[in-house]
Protein backbone atom coordinates (compact mmCIF):
# COMPACT_ATOMS: atom_id res chain seq x y z
CA UNK A 1 0.00 0.00 0.00
CA UNK A 2 0.98 3.54 -0.88
CA UNK A 3 -0.58 5.31 2.30
CA UNK A 4 -1.75 3.67 5.07
CA UNK A 5 -3.37 5.22 8.42
CA UNK A 6 -5.94 4.48 10.76
CA UNK A 7 -9.39 5.07 11.57
CA UNK A 8 -10.60 5.42 15.33
CA UNK A 9 -14.23 4.23 15.27
CA UNK A 10 -16.67 5.12 17.27
CA UNK A 11 -16.20 2.62 20.03
CA UNK A 12 -12.26 3.74 19.78
CA UNK A 13 -11.14 0.67 18.35
CA UNK A 14 -8.43 1.67 15.74
CA UNK A 15 -8.75 0.30 12.01
CA UNK A 16 -6.05 0.09 9.83
CA UNK A 17 -6.71 0.98 6.02
CA UNK A 18 -4.40 1.27 3.19
CA UNK A 19 -4.65 2.64 -0.43
CA UNK A 20 -2.58 2.56 -4.01
CA UNK A 21 -3.78 4.04 -7.34
CA UNK A 22 -5.48 6.53 -8.32
CA UNK A 23 -8.65 7.19 -10.23
CA UNK A 24 -12.00 6.22 -9.12
CA UNK A 25 -12.43 4.12 -6.20
CA UNK A 26 -12.50 0.26 -5.71
CA UNK A 27 -12.68 -1.03 -2.07
CA UNK A 28 -11.58 -4.68 -1.32
CA UNK A 29 -13.14 -6.57 1.70
CA UNK A 30 -11.71 -9.66 3.20
CA UNK A 31 -13.18 -12.74 4.26
CA UNK A 32 -13.38 -14.02 7.82
CA UNK A 33 -10.16 -14.04 9.40
CA UNK A 34 -8.44 -13.08 6.35
CA UNK A 35 -5.91 -9.74 6.41
CA UNK A 36 -5.92 -9.69 2.47
CA UNK A 37 -4.01 -12.52 0.99
CA UNK A 38 -6.36 -12.97 -1.93
CA UNK A 39 -5.79 -9.72 -3.44
CA UNK A 40 -2.77 -9.60 -4.65
CA UNK A 41 -3.86 -10.47 -8.49
CA UNK A 42 -6.70 -7.88 -7.91
CA UNK A 43 -4.48 -5.42 -6.67
CA UNK A 44 -1.72 -5.71 -9.37
CA UNK A 45 -3.52 -5.41 -11.85
CA UNK A 46 -5.67 -2.20 -11.54
CA UNK A 47 -3.81 -0.55 -8.91
CA UNK A 48 -2.77 2.15 -12.41
CA UNK A 49 -6.88 2.40 -13.05
CA UNK A 50 -8.21 2.38 -9.52
CA UNK A 51 -7.71 3.93 -6.56
CA UNK A 52 -7.29 0.66 -4.27
CA UNK A 53 -8.54 0.90 -1.14
CA UNK A 54 -8.50 -1.86 1.63
CA UNK A 55 -9.10 -1.71 5.59
CA UNK A 56 -8.59 -4.61 8.38
CA UNK A 57 -11.55 -5.81 10.18
CA UNK A 58 -11.56 -5.16 14.27
CA UNK A 59 -9.45 -7.75 15.42
CA UNK A 60 -8.08 -8.41 12.18
CA UNK A 61 -4.57 -7.82 10.99
CA UNK A 62 -3.13 -4.25 11.73
CA UNK A 63 -6.37 -3.32 13.26
CA UNK A 64 -6.89 -3.49 16.98
CA UNK A 65 -8.80 -5.95 19.03
CA UNK A 66 -12.73 -4.24 19.40
CA UNK A 67 -12.59 -2.06 22.61
CA UNK A 68 -16.61 -3.21 22.69
CA UNK A 69 -16.29 -7.19 22.75
CA UNK A 70 -19.73 -7.28 21.50
CA UNK A 71 -19.34 -4.96 18.48
CA UNK A 72 -18.49 -7.65 15.93
CA UNK A 73 -21.14 -7.57 13.75
CA UNK A 74 -21.72 -7.27 10.38
CA UNK A 75 -23.31 -4.04 10.27
CA UNK A 76 -20.30 -3.26 12.54
CA UNK A 77 -17.58 -3.75 10.25
CA UNK A 78 -19.76 -1.65 7.81
CA UNK A 79 -19.49 1.24 10.12
CA UNK A 80 -15.68 1.58 10.16
CA UNK A 81 -16.02 1.03 6.68
CA UNK A 82 -17.83 3.85 6.36
CA UNK A 83 -15.75 5.37 8.71
CA UNK A 84 -12.35 4.88 6.78
CA UNK A 85 -14.02 6.39 3.29
CA UNK A 86 -15.29 9.67 4.86
CA UNK A 87 -11.59 9.78 6.10
CA UNK A 88 -10.26 9.49 2.73
CA UNK A 89 -13.10 11.37 1.50
CA UNK A 90 -14.55 8.79 -0.82
CA UNK A 91 -17.85 9.70 -1.84
CA UNK A 92 -18.97 6.70 -4.10
CA UNK A 93 -16.75 3.43 -5.20
CA UNK A 94 -16.44 -0.35 -6.76
CA UNK A 95 -16.99 -2.71 -3.57
CA UNK A 96 -15.26 -6.07 -4.34
CA UNK A 97 -15.99 -8.87 -1.35
CA UNK A 98 -14.29 -12.46 -0.71
CA UNK A 99 -16.54 -15.21 1.50
CA UNK A 100 -17.61 -12.95 4.29
CA UNK A 101 -16.58 -9.90 2.47
CA UNK A 102 -19.65 -10.46 0.09
CA UNK A 103 -22.06 -10.38 3.16
CA UNK A 104 -20.31 -7.18 4.21
CA UNK A 105 -20.54 -5.31 0.69
CA UNK A 106 -24.18 -6.59 0.25
CA UNK A 107 -24.95 -5.03 3.55
CA UNK A 108 -22.58 -1.99 3.27
CA UNK A 109 -25.43 -1.62 -0.12
CA UNK A 110 -28.21 -1.63 2.42
CA UNK A 111 -27.13 0.52 4.42
CA UNK A 112 -25.30 3.14 2.26
CA UNK A 113 -26.78 2.98 -1.39
CA UNK A 114 -25.83 6.07 -2.61
CA UNK A 115 -22.04 5.27 -1.86
CA UNK A 116 -21.91 1.87 -3.93
CA UNK A 117 -21.33 2.32 -7.82
CA UNK A 118 -20.97 -1.69 -8.56
CA UNK A 119 -21.11 -4.95 -6.48
CA UNK A 120 -18.40 -7.87 -6.98
CA UNK A 121 -19.28 -10.32 -4.92
CA UNK A 122 -16.65 -13.70 -5.20
CA UNK A 123 -17.30 -16.78 -3.09
CA UNK A 124 -19.41 -15.96 -0.76
CA UNK A 125 -22.82 -16.10 0.26
CA UNK A 126 -25.69 -13.92 1.65
CA UNK A 127 -26.96 -15.43 4.38
CA UNK A 128 -25.87 -17.70 6.84
CA UNK A 129 -22.87 -19.13 5.99
CA UNK A 130 -22.36 -21.65 9.01
CA UNK A 131 -25.44 -23.36 7.35
CA UNK A 132 -24.35 -24.71 4.33
CA UNK A 133 -20.46 -24.75 5.65
CA UNK A 134 -19.55 -28.46 3.62
CA UNK A 135 -23.35 -29.10 2.94
CA UNK A 136 -23.89 -29.77 6.23
CA UNK A 137 -24.92 -27.37 9.28
CA UNK A 138 -22.94 -29.10 11.97
CA UNK A 139 -20.45 -26.26 12.50
CA UNK A 140 -23.58 -23.53 13.51
CA UNK A 141 -24.81 -26.52 15.96
CA UNK A 142 -21.62 -26.88 17.31
CA UNK A 143 -20.74 -23.16 17.52
CA UNK A 144 -22.61 -22.56 20.73
CA UNK A 145 -20.65 -24.91 22.38
CA UNK A 146 -17.42 -23.86 21.34
CA UNK A 147 -18.18 -20.42 22.21
CA UNK A 148 -18.52 -21.93 25.89
CA UNK A 149 -15.49 -23.22 25.86
CA UNK A 150 -13.99 -20.25 24.81
CA UNK A 151 -15.45 -18.44 27.94
CA UNK A 152 -13.91 -20.81 30.35
CA UNK A 153 -10.26 -21.43 29.23
CA UNK A 154 -9.49 -18.38 26.48
CA UNK A 155 -6.04 -19.23 27.59
CA UNK A 156 -5.59 -22.38 27.08
CA UNK A 157 -7.55 -22.71 24.02
CA UNK A 158 -5.53 -19.78 22.47
CA UNK A 159 -2.31 -21.81 23.44
CA UNK A 160 -3.74 -25.28 21.83
CA UNK A 161 -5.07 -22.60 18.73
CA UNK A 162 -1.49 -21.95 17.79
CA UNK A 163 -0.49 -25.56 18.05
CA UNK A 164 -3.07 -27.33 16.46
CA UNK A 165 -4.36 -25.20 13.68
CA UNK A 166 -3.57 -26.72 9.93
CA UNK A 167 -0.61 -24.81 8.64
CA UNK A 168 0.67 -27.34 5.42
CA UNK A 169 -0.65 -26.59 2.61
CA UNK A 170 -0.79 -30.17 1.73
CA UNK A 171 -3.04 -30.62 4.41
CA UNK A 172 -5.58 -28.44 2.83
CA UNK A 173 -4.92 -29.11 -0.82
CA UNK A 174 -5.50 -33.45 0.54
CA UNK A 175 -8.85 -32.16 1.97
CA UNK A 176 -9.92 -30.49 -0.97
CA UNK A 177 -10.10 -27.05 0.76
CA UNK A 178 -7.75 -25.93 -2.44
CA UNK A 179 -7.12 -27.29 -5.95
CA UNK A 180 -3.14 -28.00 -5.74
CA UNK A 181 -2.96 -27.27 -9.30
CA UNK A 182 -4.08 -23.66 -9.59
CA UNK A 183 -3.20 -22.36 -6.39
CA UNK A 184 0.53 -21.79 -5.10
CA UNK A 185 1.18 -22.65 -1.25
CA UNK A 186 3.59 -19.30 -0.92
CA UNK A 187 -0.52 -17.47 -1.68
CA UNK A 188 -2.38 -19.31 0.66
CA UNK A 189 -0.23 -19.78 3.44
CA UNK A 190 -0.52 -16.35 4.84
CA UNK A 191 -3.99 -16.82 5.87
CA UNK A 192 -3.31 -19.94 7.41
CA UNK A 193 -0.44 -17.48 9.60
CA UNK A 194 -3.06 -14.67 10.22
CA UNK A 195 -5.70 -17.11 11.48
CA UNK A 196 -3.05 -18.67 14.19
CA UNK A 197 -2.36 -15.64 15.69
CA UNK A 198 -6.02 -14.06 16.15
CA UNK A 199 -8.03 -13.76 19.17
CA UNK A 200 -9.68 -16.68 19.73
CA UNK A 201 -12.65 -14.71 21.65
CA UNK A 202 -12.94 -12.26 18.90
CA UNK A 203 -12.87 -15.08 16.46
CA UNK A 204 -15.53 -17.24 17.96
CA UNK A 205 -17.75 -14.03 18.63
CA UNK A 206 -17.66 -12.80 15.10
CA UNK A 207 -17.90 -16.08 13.81
CA UNK A 208 -21.05 -16.29 15.88
CA UNK A 209 -22.80 -12.94 14.71
CA UNK A 210 -21.62 -13.99 10.34
CA UNK A 211 -23.29 -17.24 11.62
CA UNK A 212 -26.76 -15.96 12.11
CA UNK A 213 -26.33 -12.55 9.81
CA UNK A 214 -28.75 -12.57 6.74
CA UNK A 215 -28.82 -9.80 3.91
CA UNK A 216 -31.31 -11.62 1.83
CA UNK A 217 -34.43 -8.49 1.89
CA UNK A 218 -31.36 -6.24 0.47
CA UNK A 219 -31.18 -8.39 -2.62
CA UNK A 220 -34.35 -7.17 -4.32
CA UNK A 221 -33.27 -3.91 -3.63
CA UNK A 222 -30.14 -3.50 -5.67
CA UNK A 223 -30.86 -1.70 -9.02
CA UNK A 224 -26.74 -1.34 -9.76
CA UNK A 225 -24.11 -3.57 -12.06
CA UNK A 226 -23.45 -6.88 -10.37
CA UNK A 227 -20.48 -9.06 -10.80
CA UNK A 228 -20.96 -12.21 -8.88
CA UNK A 229 -17.84 -14.76 -9.23
CA UNK A 230 -18.28 -18.62 -7.97
CA UNK A 231 -15.84 -21.40 -7.43
CA UNK A 232 -17.32 -24.38 -9.30
CA UNK A 233 -15.84 -26.82 -6.25
CA UNK A 234 -16.14 -23.93 -2.95
CA UNK A 235 -16.83 -26.36 -0.26
CA UNK A 236 -16.91 -23.30 1.89
CA UNK A 237 -20.01 -21.04 0.38
CA UNK A 238 -21.53 -23.55 -2.49
CA UNK A 239 -22.28 -22.24 -5.79
CA UNK A 240 -26.00 -22.41 -5.32
CA UNK A 241 -25.76 -19.95 -3.55
CA UNK A 242 -24.55 -16.88 -5.76
CA UNK A 243 -26.96 -18.54 -8.22
CA UNK A 244 -30.09 -17.67 -5.81
CA UNK A 245 -27.94 -14.43 -5.62
CA UNK A 246 -28.44 -13.75 -9.27
CA UNK A 247 -31.47 -14.71 -9.27
CA UNK A 248 -32.74 -12.31 -6.72
CA UNK A 249 -31.01 -9.56 -8.16
CA UNK A 250 -31.97 -8.23 -11.79
CA UNK A 251 -29.13 -6.40 -12.57
CA UNK A 252 -26.81 -9.42 -11.68
CA UNK A 253 -24.65 -11.84 -13.99
CA UNK A 254 -22.55 -14.47 -13.01
CA UNK A 255 -18.93 -15.96 -13.58
CA UNK A 256 -19.02 -19.91 -12.40
CA UNK A 257 -14.91 -20.42 -12.53
CA UNK A 258 -14.27 -23.91 -13.34
CA UNK A 259 -12.37 -26.62 -11.05
CA UNK A 260 -12.42 -23.77 -8.46
CA UNK A 261 -12.29 -23.51 -4.94
CA UNK A 262 -13.48 -21.08 -2.65
CA UNK A 263 -9.42 -19.48 -2.78
CA UNK A 264 -11.02 -19.02 -6.82
CA UNK A 265 -9.12 -15.36 -7.07
CA UNK A 266 -5.69 -16.94 -6.67
CA UNK A 267 -6.61 -20.05 -8.28
CA UNK A 268 -7.53 -18.61 -11.78
CA UNK A 269 -6.50 -14.59 -11.14
CA UNK A 270 -6.46 -14.39 -14.78
CA UNK A 271 -9.96 -15.41 -15.49
CA UNK A 272 -11.17 -13.69 -12.29
CA UNK A 273 -9.46 -10.24 -13.74
CA UNK A 274 -10.32 -10.32 -16.90
CA UNK A 275 -13.99 -10.40 -16.20
CA UNK A 276 -13.94 -8.00 -14.14
CA UNK A 277 -12.34 -5.56 -16.22
CA UNK A 278 -15.07 -6.47 -19.20
CA UNK A 279 -17.81 -5.61 -16.68
CA UNK A 280 -16.46 -2.98 -15.83
CA UNK A 281 -16.39 -1.81 -19.37
CA UNK A 282 -19.52 -2.86 -20.04
CA UNK A 283 -20.94 -0.56 -17.42
CA UNK A 284 -18.83 2.66 -18.24
CA UNK A 285 -17.17 1.88 -14.51
CA UNK A 286 -13.46 1.84 -16.25
CA UNK A 287 -10.91 3.86 -15.97
CA UNK A 288 -8.44 2.52 -18.07
CA UNK A 289 -6.37 4.19 -20.89
CA UNK A 290 -9.42 3.05 -23.59
CA UNK A 291 -7.86 0.37 -24.82
CA UNK A 292 -9.52 -2.63 -25.81
CA UNK A 293 -10.41 -5.50 -23.11
CA UNK A 294 -8.04 -8.14 -23.04
CA UNK A 295 -9.60 -11.58 -24.78
CA UNK A 296 -10.53 -14.20 -21.91
CA UNK A 297 -8.00 -15.98 -20.72
CA UNK A 298 -7.80 -19.41 -22.19
CA UNK A 299 -5.82 -21.09 -18.53
CA UNK A 300 -5.66 -24.73 -19.07
CA UNK A 301 -7.88 -25.88 -15.91
CA UNK A 302 -6.80 -29.74 -14.48
CA UNK A 303 -9.73 -31.39 -13.22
Amino acid sequence: MEHVGFHTASDGTEIWYGTVGQGPAMVLCDGFACDGFIWPYVIDRFHEHFRIVRFHYRGHGQSSRPVDPGRVAVEDLCGDLRGVLDDLSIEHAIFAGHSMGVQVILQFYGLYPELVDALIPMCGTYKRPLDTFHDSDRLATLLPYIDRAVELAPEQLQSMWKKLLPSRFSMLASRAELNPRLVRSADFLPYLEHVSRMDLRVFVRMLSELADHTAEDILPTIDIPMLIIAGERDTFTPRYRSEEMEAAVASAELLVLPNTTHAAPLELPDMVEDAVERFLRAHDLWAGDGDEVRPPAETAVDP
